[in-house]
């Protein structure tokens, strides 16, 4: 059925305001930082540290990303009625929560005086202000999304594939693992690299949780935090930098994304 023009042309309106109003902030970010500027970056000791320490904490959250949120997401997509909602509830409470409330929520759970603090006291164990904290933080906010999404995956799965493997003798761990899994691994590989890049950006519950120390916790969003103070220009760069990062992991997203209609 053939939409009438005016409603077609309503949605390009529409789409087109939308589509600059993306394109515009992102375009006056790399046009204010220069080449030569970006090339300098990488002349600079601690904008090296930060660049290492936004990606390895990121790498290091990874693993427990998708430990903790693939079975998660798995028993979640196989729940229904209100306990399926029950669970979503708890599930996107990280997801809606301010990231300076999440920092602060951190810090009182597993700071020194916080709610765990005796515990890890007790062990010798000290995370906020570490690269411990970071990876904690990124782990705390990017895997409520990340299992959000792979519920959707795991739900797109034909029941009758994991029910036939029962019938034939495999444990529900077998089904899940030579059955379910491949299946949807494009999807979770394109997934993983989505909260890879999620992960990069992090900055509110970062500062409060792990601070913005240079060298040990300060990330690349922590560095354009503390450059813009003092050196705008410099900032622009940094920006520009995580900016080309985050568009890098997007096209490999995308790339490994299940085609439409498949996976």
């Amino acid at each position: 059925m053939k939409r009438p023009r005016l409603f077609n042309l309503f949605l390009l309106t529409c789409g087109t305001a939308l589509g600059i109003l993306i394109l515009l902030p992102v375009l006056a970010l790399l046009l204010a930082a220069s080449p030569t500027g970006l090339l300098k970056l990488f002349t600079q000791p601690q904008v090296l540290q930060a660049l290492w320490i936004t990606l390895l904490s990121s790498l290091l959250a990874l693993p427990m990303i998708f430990l903790l949120g693939l079975p998660s997401a798995y028993g979640l997509s196989r729940c229904s009625g209100r306990v399926r909602r029950s669970l979503e509830v708890l599930l996107e409470l990280p997801m809606v929560m301010p990231p300076v409330v999440a920092g602060l929520a951190l810090l009182l759970a597993f700071g020194r005086r916080g709610l765990l603090g005796d515990l890890l006291n007790g062990v010798g164990l000290r995370i906020p202000f570490t690269l411990g904290a970071v990876v904690l933080a990124i782990v705390f906010v990017i895997t409520p999304f990340f299992v959000r999404r792979c519920v959707v995956l795991f739900d797109a799965i034909e029941q009758k594939l994991e029910e036939a493997a029962l019938l034939l003798g495999a444990t529900p761990l077998q089904t899940f693992w030579h059955v379910t899994l491949p299946v949807v691994r494009r999807g979770l590989f394109a997934e993983g690299v989505m909260a890879l890049a999620q992960g990069v950006g992090l900055f509110g519950v970062i500062i409060l949780f792990a601070g913005n120390l240079p060298g040990r916790t300060q990330t690349l969003s922590l560095a354009i935090y503390s450059a813009f103070e003092s050196d705008p220009q410099q900032a622009f760069s940094l920006g520009a930098l995580l900016l080309l990062i985050s568009l890098l992991l997007l096209a490999t997203v995308h790339l490994l994304a299940p085609p439409e209609g498949g996976r």
